[in-house]
């Protein structure tokens, strides 16, 4: 199964077209960056980089899989926004714990 934290993490690296960047705007190491995008070429079985030492471009797949986690990504975050924070306590009075004793 596909990690969501790791197509996050590859939508920044495709979108700033360098790990350095996507690693400092996440705030993760750059090595954590590196292998969100392996596991994810791993698991698609097709590199979605090219890389070189001063250059990240996409590949075909990589540009493909870039707009639709872009979207993905984004119906999440506008999901999450309409049903509350992820974090959020639930508010009122606590329902009574059943009990189950024999």
């Amino acid at each position: 199964m596909i990690d969501l934290n790791d197509l996050r993490v590859f939508a920044y690296v495709a979108s700033l077209a360098s790990f350095s960047s996507a690693a400092d705007a996440l705030q993760i190491h750059k090595s954590s960056v590196s292998r969100s995008v392996t596991r994810l070429e791993t698991m698609l079985d097709a590199p979605l980089l090219q890389r070189t030492t001063r250059k990240v471009s996409l590949t075909p797949r990589g540009r493909e899989l870039k707009e639709r986690c872009v979207d993905i990504l984004s119906r999440i975050h506008e999901t999450i926004g309409y049903v509350g924070p992820v974090n959020q306590r639930p508010t009122g009075v606590p329902a009574r714990r059943a009990r189950f004793d024999a």
